[in-house]
């Protein structure tokens, strides 16, 4: 008598619950078949369609070749380099508001702030600098921020402040080299970058001259410690010498980090003396960037969903006419 009045309703849960994932599966058959079916239509509906999506489609590509002989051809191709002075916001800054007068065609400011011929600037497209990207925080860019859209709150990506790209456009291949001289020329002019490389240089020679002074006592103090106090030892060997014996390693590993940091200083000055450090130079690249076969891919899929939204309006004409003309304003 206890046992019916709990058991039936568990068998009662049961059926609810098996009912319920029937239909959910119904459903879900239900909602990919109607997917399907609309997928067919549709591709029915572009094949009845296709003689007026080929005709627009032909069309476009006729105006991309018109268009792309009605352009000039431009070529790409990017520089790496350090910044020695100063965090690479201000040359980044820098260069892109010199990009400002080539877009704005004002090639005698250009010539001006490069120190180029006018006659080559004209053949520069654009000039724009980026922020590289460090993704496994190694200090070495891994990407670089093309799209501007780095996120400072995202901690998994890190912007170095050091390198950074530049990326000219130029209609001539042989401008690359004189477009990277007038570039360092136009930074060089910056009096602030200047005045930083300059102090850097300064602080790193004083560096320099104590650490040498520094190595020059551990050498002193190595000399009595190895030399001279045994000496003293030996000849006072009938007298009773207390001495606290010292890890003469500590010597030889106090000089080498100081002679490596010393190195260290020397190769910065040498190798990146100027305020900044080419890494990897502009090369002059075969390939256009804008061939005729970007216009075409553009061109061509433009007008074929024109042509296709034409034949519909077409097909329609009738209703679409009667339903403008009925309607009151």
């Amino acid at each position: 008598m206890n046992n019916e009045p709990t058991t039936r309703p568990q068998v009662n849960d049961e059926v609810d619950l098996l009912e319920l994932f029937n239909r959910m599966g119904r459903s879900i058959r239900n909602g990919f078949n109607w997917v399907l079916s609309q997928l067919l239509n549709l591709f029915k509906l572009i094949l009845r369609k296709s003689i007026w999506i080929i005709a627009f489609g032909i069309i476009g590509l006729i105006i991309a070749y018109l268009y792309y002989l009605n352009s000039r051809r431009y070529y790409s191709s990017e520089m790496i380099a350090i910044s020695n002075a100063v965090n690479n916001s201000y040359v980044v800054g820098s260069i892109n508001m010199l990009n400002d007068a080539f877009k704005q065609k004002n090639h005698a400011t250009a010539a001006s702030f490069l120190d180029m011929d006018i006659n080559k600037i004209q053949q520069i497209k654009s000039v724009e600098a980026f922020y590289t990207l460090d993704l496994n925080k190694d200090n070495i860019p891994d990407i670089t921020d093309y799209l501007r859209k780095w996120n400072p709150k995202d901690t998994s990506i890190r912007r170095l402040s050091n390198y950074f790209v530049v990326r000219i456009d130029v209609f001539d291949e042989n401008v690359f080299a004189g477009a990277r001289d007038g570039l360092k020329k136009y930074i060089y002019k910056n009096k602030f970058i200047i005045d930083n490389n300059n102090e850097r240089i300064r602080q790193n020679q004083i560096l320099i001259q104590n650490i040498g002074s520094e190595i020059r006592k551990l050498d002193s103090l190595q000399t009595v410690e190895y030399f001279q106090l045994p000496q003293m030892q030996r000849a006072a060997s009938n007298q009773m010498v207390v001495l606290n014996e010292k890890d003469r390693k500590l010597y030889h590993e106090q000089k080498l980090n100081l002679e490596k940091e010393k190195l260290r200083l020397e190769k910065e000055i040498n190798i990146n003396s100027e305020p900044i450090t080419i890494v990897q130079d502009f090369t002059p690249l075969s390939k256009a960037e804008n061939p005729y076969s970007k216009y075409a891919v553009i061109m061509g899929l433009i007008f074929a969903m024109l042509g296709f939204a034409t034949s519909i309006i077409w097909q329609y004409r009738t209703f679409i006419w009667d339903a403008i003309k009925n309607r009151h304003y």
